[in-house]
């Protein structure tokens, strides 16, 4: 599974993806692939990736990533703020893995 965290810039995300990646090891799951880049990017993106999950402070891009995603076929979601705030790896990686069920 890849999982493609989008945001302004690619950087606020960096370190939700290591402790999403912290979890995944934790608790077992070696197959998973978790990077983050701007979500300006998500045409580049979006084929070599199966969830897209949106940060808050681009949810404003919603409705294009929607789009884009879903013509693929593919699933994505909007972390919730409180989680993102938190850089809470472990129900950002939930959120993930509930989407590709």
């Amino acid at each position: 599974m890849k999982i493609l965290l989008m945001c302004a810039a690619g950087m606020s995300t960096s370190l939700l993806v290591v402790r999403m990646e912290k979890y995944a090891k934790e608790t077992g799951i070696n197959d998973i692939v978790i990077k983050a880049e701007p979500v300006d990017d998500l045409d580049k993106n979006v084929e070599d990736f199966d969830v897209f999950l949106l940060g808050p402070q681009v949810k404003y891009k919603e409705k294009w990533v929607k789009e884009i995603v879903e013509e693929k076929h593919k699933k994505y979601a909007c972390i919730p703020p409180q989680v993102y705030g938190l850089v809470d790896g472990k129900k950002t990686l939930e959120l993930a893995l509930e989407l590709f069920k």
